[in-house]
């Protein structure tokens, strides 16, 4: 278990931050949603941080729950369009890369960015995700081989 303290929890907000918000902007295409995401999590990790033994691993299964959540909510309920709006968290490549991964599905897309972005382990995904490490593999395995029909059009 992690010590509670504020200088402990500072130093986790500081260390994730802006991975954080980059995983949730790759998972969502938007900055502003990527952002109150995180902040969302950070609130359940700070409320929990005295009983939590793996304060990123807590993160990125919150920051992606957070995404799905956002996504259902989306699809089910308005279908308006957002401007999308490019500030210094994205990358540059960040429009190329997103065309090809908001043709995934929210669970593929997960697990190419935990995988390829975030560098986490299969297990780490698979954590993430709540889900075996089969299935991570089996995610991947689709994701790549749809991607690569995205790429070679």
């Amino acid at each position: 278990m992690v010590a509670f303290g504020a200088t402990a929890f500072e130093d986790v907000y500081r260390d994730a931050y802006h991975r954080m918000t980059r995983v949730a902007h790759m998972l969502t295409g938007h900055n502003d949603v990527a952002e109150e995401v995180v902040q969302d999590a950070f609130v359940g990790l700070y409320r929990r941080f005295d009983r939590v033994s793996d304060p990123h691993g807590y993160l990125y299964r919150s920051v992606v729950n957070g995404c799905r959540q956002r996504h259902r909510r989306r699809q089910v309920g308005e279908r308006l369009r957002t401007l999308r709006v490019v500030t210094e968290v994205a990358p540059p490549e960040i429009d190329e890369t997103w065309r090809a991964l908001e043709r995934l599905s929210p669970r593929r897309r997960a697990a190419v960015v935990l995988r390829y972005y975030a560098d986490l382990s299969e297990a780490d995904i698979a954590e993430a995700l709540g889900c075996s490490k089969g299935t991570v593999k089996s995610l991947l395995h689709r994701a790549l081989a749809q991607l690569k029909d995205v790429i070679d059009r």
